[in-house]
């Protein structure tokens, strides 16, 4: 299947979750997602199963100080 992470496409084999996705893009479980414009909940990462053109936007938080 063919889903858009922050607007390029990415291929992702039928029944990856959202934390499947973070894994393979090397982000850890830190980072904010939006699918189809709704936020997940982290809680949500690990039963959120992707499907086929799902935008997808991923944010990571920075520190600093």
């Amino acid at each position: 299947m063919n889903i858009i992470v922050n607007n390029k496409e990415k291929e992702m084999k039928e029944g990856s979750t959202a934390q499947d996705l973070l894994h393979l893009l090397g982000y850890g479980t830190y980072a904010a997602i939006w699918i189809n414009k709704k936020q997940l909940l982290q809680s949500e990462y690990k039963t959120t199963t992707l499907k086929d053109r799902d935008q997808i936007k991923i944010i990571r938080p920075l520190g600093g100080g």
